[in-house]
């Protein structure tokens, strides 16, 4: 009876492109009584990459495994005060775990001890939501054999306008062509997962979360397996506690809509924010997969202009996101180093842009 597997908590992820809708919907996640989902912090996959090969997990393996989350406890703007975890409490649950414990169990342990403001009742799901992890779904499906996957997709021309809102951050380079590649990168991979693995995979759309909400989100709570609860939509209240908890102005920054109740007030910005010429070259980088995913285009046929325009970034997003994706298989120095430096060439580019966006 020793050696039998424990019995952990179940986990679902939640992938799509940054600004796509990821934080709304892992707010009312989160916001559930069953369900504790931590703040970003995108130390799994190298955590994995390391720990992979360990078979017994004892004293050693787990206090190395404690060390490693607190001495790389920062990507970017998202660190590990955020998660709020005590490390004597954390150890000690981990202990627990000693000779029985599989990696994905002690990797799960680290979302199930992440902070939350929401009161909890019985944990029954820990959730994720990294942004950064959507392209590597495909790994992340292989690592959590029985993990779910909700993916979320936004129309791309408003997910553009909400990354270059924030370009001063330096996130992510406000060139429309390569964030519609990456747009089209992302759904073409959740639709070639969806196929592959239908009973593991839902992909809902933003605009159908925020103007259908609750049937939306009933039917993602039965895919997890929990109860539905609409006293999610409540979330909004917690507003002023969110912004003392985390007393960080990047938060408000970030996700200041997400504090007023769900509503359709970020749909089709494009229309006013962006000239005829960039919806054109939007819709011909999206190709196909926008009608797939039911959003109008302007113009469908082929532009040798347009496409010889939009080959530069297309072929840069698709070597960078390959690169990320092979470095992930790396040894978990060289995984971490590219997580923790996946900027540099965002900031790169502004520098010789000086600024032009």
């Amino acid at each position: 009876m020793e050696n039998m597997r424990p019995n952990t908590v179940p986990i679902f992820f939640i992938m799509g492109r940054p600004r796509s809708g990821t934080t709304l919907l892992s707010t009312l996640f989160d916001a559930h009584p069953n369900v504790k989902i931590p703040p970003e912090f995108p130390i799994m996959l190298p955590l994995y990459q390391k720990f992979r090969k360990v078979k017994d997990w004892d004293e050693k393996a787990i206090l190395s495994f404690v060390a490693f989350i607190f001495q790389h406890n920062v990507f970017i703007h998202r660190t590990l005060e955020n998660l709020k975890i005590d490390r004597a409490e954390f150890t000690a649950d981990l202990m627990k775990l000693a000779h029985k414990g599989t990696v994905q169990d002690f990797l799960k342990k680290v979302n199930e001890q992440g902070f939350s403001l929401f009161p909890k009742e019985e944990i029954l799901r820990i959730g994720d939501k990294n942004p950064v992890y959507s392209i590597y779904t495909e790994r992340f499906l292989k690592i959590f054999p029985e993990a779910k996957f909700i993916c979320i997709i936004r129309d791309y021309r408003d997910n553009f306008v909400s990354i270059r809102k924030l370009s001063d951050l330096k996130l992510e380079a406000p060139i429309l062509t390569l964030q519609v590649y990456r747009w089209r990168y992302v759904a073409k991979l959740f639709l070639k997962c969806r196929k592959k693995y239908p009973d593991r995979f839902r992909i809902i759309r933003y605009e159908d979360l925020v103007t259908n909400k609750s049937e939306v989100l009933a039917d993602l709570c039965q895919f997890v397996g929990i109860p539905f609860n609409p006293d999610v939509f409540d979330f909004y209240k917690k507003r002023e506690e969110t912004f003392k908890t985390y007393n960080n102005p990047l938060v408000e920054r970030f996700h200041g809509n997400l504090m007023n109740p769900v509503n359709t007030g970020r749909m089709d910005l494009w229309k006013r924010e962006l000239t005829p010429e960039e919806i054109r070259m939007a819709d011909f980088v999206a190709g196909k997969y926008a009608g797939m995913f039911h959003y109008n285009q302007s113009g469908k046929n082929l532009n040798p202009l347009l496409w010889l325009k939009s080959r530069p970034m297309a072929i840069y997003g698709f070597l960078i996101f390959k690169l990320f994706v092979w470095g992930s298989y790396l040894p978990s120095k060289i995984s971490l180093w590219l997580s923790v430096k996946m900027l540099v060439l965002v900031r790169a580019w502004h520098y010789f842009s000086k600024g032009k966006v």
